[in-house]
């Protein structure tokens, strides 16, 4: 069993929300509305949680950055009113409810914009249980630590005294690039393969099992 935290933060896309495959969609959509080649869907995966600059120079090497908001508008256009039918991933809202009702401290960490979070948040209502978010706006894409260590300075704690729940190996590096341990979820952007060389408590299939590997099945009960 982990050792109790003082901060759990976690991943949005992939991780909270089954986002992915509507990320890879769109940036697939975008890439072919703008004329250029249709990136593979390993391609498009590998790059969720990077910033969105970043993401479209490796998804769309040809598309100039002269046209990048024109690709987020496409991308946008396609993907916000399919992401405003999701829920949240089966038995996060519990957990998270609980955890925090028993004085629990979290956090969010995402390549996500702020724009972006307030649209999750609106439609979820769970903005109340996160007393940090960190988001692609103010932050170096993962897996650079600056947004485990913007919440260690926003928080006043020590980043040895988090764990960083995410989908993709680019969560698992970043937390290991700033000293905090990490637990994989298998069903978001990276291969289970990659996530448990990359993890360092382990790879979960579902909400149970996150929470069991964290030692936090009560907040299930």
């Amino acid at each position: 069993m982990a050792k109790p935290y003082e901060m759990y933060v976690f991943d949005w896309d992939g991780t909270l929300m089954d986002t992915t495959r509507l990320i890879m969609k769109g940036y697939q959509h975008a890439s072919k509305a703008l004329g250029y080649p249709v990136p593979s869907d390993e391609l498009v995966l590998s790059t969720i949680g990077l910033n969105r600059s970043d993401s479209i120079a490796l998804c769309c090497c040809d598309c100039p950055k002269g046209r990048y908001a024109e690709f987020i508008q496409a991308y946008m256009d396609w993907y916000a009113k399919k992401e405003a039918e999701l829920e949240l991933v089966p038995g996060f809202r519990q957990l998270l409810e609980n955890m925090y009702k028993d004085g629990k401290r979290l956090a969010i960490a995402t390549g996500k914009s702020r724009e972006g979070m307030k649209r999750v948040f609106k439609a979820t209502g769970i903005e109340h249980l996160f007393e940090c978010v960190q988001t692609a706006d103010t932050n170096f894409s993962k897996p650079n630590p600056g947004m485990l260590l913007a919440i260690a300075d926003e928080s006043g704690l020590e980043t040895k005294n988090m764990v960083m729940v995410g989908d993709a190996v680019l969560d698992m590096q970043m937390a290991a690039n700033a000293g905090a341990d990490s637990v994989a979820v298998s069903y978001g952007a990276s291969p289970r393969e990659r996530l448990l060389e990359t993890a360092s408590l382990g790879v979960a299939d579902n909400v149970p099992q996150l929470a069991a590997i964290l030692g936090l099945e009560k907040y299930l009960d």
